[in-house]
């Protein structure tokens, strides 16, 4: 009886710590969430600046760099430009000479089949008189020769013949020399064109490589000015976003100066009424301070600057403090935390004050 009733026991332990943890798996999130939002609920008007130059700063330090990127880019792309004009006015220029070229030869084409009329001219009278030789109804060489009179006369008719001859061969062998003249210039000038075709199509290529380097270039620069005028944008909503934070410092700023000119001075009695149907009401402890320095939103401490707990009462917040008068919460402290304030007097007023519980009323 007693195992049974241990048993059950253990099972009732057992089960209950299960439900325990169960229900604590669940609430874990709901525990740890507040927690995790205090960080940014705790950010102040002057760490949100801060935050905000540093990243001014980075952006800056991007711009330069992006510019001198650019420049760089801007460089190389107009050396690119260069190469390629100076390549185009190479083609040119090759396709120029080959057209001088092929107009040289068609001119040397004409001239060469002059000669060879006046070569074939020359053969066919020639030929024509050495045919005529044997004709029985012409007078030819032969007849001419035996129809001398006497052995001078002979002589004679045989020297002419020769001379004849003779200039019918130099005729012969000058446009056979001018035809080859005119042969070898056109076989060099075609030569030429060739290698000017194959010069023309080297420099085409690599004018083609050109344009593909030139475009790839102008890619490269539209890509950077795209990328400037990106981090520009950022950079001037930084920047806008920097004055605003420093108007709201500015402001609150103005609002501790106008709450410490309304509050008076000395302490231990209230300065001045809370507002008319003012807001929610804390009762709070209270610490006065005199120390010098800088609050945690970047205002300077005086009279009407008083340090919370941002959970409870967010930075920035004006409030009315009993007996010491309105207020600005523009500070926070390592032992504020909860339903605590710190006050700044000076530090006579500050040790006559001490600690007291006050009413604290958020406008």
């Amino acid at each position: 009886m007693e195992d049974v009733i241990l048993a059950g026991f253990i099972r009732h332990t057992v089960n209950h710590k299960t439900s325990a943890l169960t229900k604590l798996f669940f609430l874990l999130p709901i525990l740890i969430l507040p927690l995790l939002a205090i960080p940014s609920a705790m950010a102040t008007p002057a760490d949100e600046l801060g935050t905000n130059s540093q990243q001014i700063g980075d952006l800056e330090a991007r711009s330069q760099a992006l510019d001198a990127n650019y420049q760089q880019a801007l460089r190389d792309l107009v050396a690119v430009d260069s190469e390629v004009t100076r390549y185009s006015n190479e083609i040119a220029d090759t396709n120029q000479r080959r057209a001088d070229i092929q107009a040289a030869i068609a001119e040397d084409q004409v001239r060469l089949d002059e000669y060879q009329s006046q070569l074939n001219n020359r053969q066919g009278a020639l030929e024509k008189r050495l045919r005529g030789s044997y004709k029985s109804d012409d007078v030819g060489y032969l007849e001419m020769v035996m129809g001398a009179r006497d052995v001078s006369d002979f002589l004679n008719r045989v020297d002419m013949i020769n001379y004849i001859a003779e200039e019918d061969r130099q005729l012969i062998t000058a446009v056979q020399d001018a035809k080859r003249g005119i042969e070898e210039k056109i076989t060099n000038l075609s030569d030429m064109q060739n290698q000017l075709a194959g010069t023309a199509e080297q420099l085409g290529a690599a004018q083609a490589n050109l344009l593909d380097a030139q475009g790839r270039q102008q890619s490269v620069v539209g890509s950077l000015q795209s990328e400037m005028q990106t981090n520009q944008g950022q950079l001037a909503q930084l920047q806008a976003e920097a004055a605003s934070i420093e108007a709201r410092m500015n402001e609150m700023q103005q609002q501790a100066t106008s709450a410490s000119s309304d509050g008076g001075g000395g302490s231990g009695s209230d300065y001045s009424p809370p507002p008319a149907g003012g807001g929610a009401s804390y009762s709070m402890e209270a610490t006065a301070y005199c120390l010098g320095g800088t609050t945690a939103t970047g205002m300077p401490v005086g009279h009407g600057i008083i340090a919370v707990d941002p959970s409870v009462i967010p930075l920035g917040s004006r409030v009315h403090v009993s007996g010491y008068g309105d207020a600005i919460a523009a500070d926070t402290g390592g032992a504020i935390v909860g339903n605590r304030i710190d006050v700044w007097l000076p530090c006579g007023d500050a040790y006559a004050w001490g600690r007291r519980t006050v009413t604290v009323t958020v406008y």
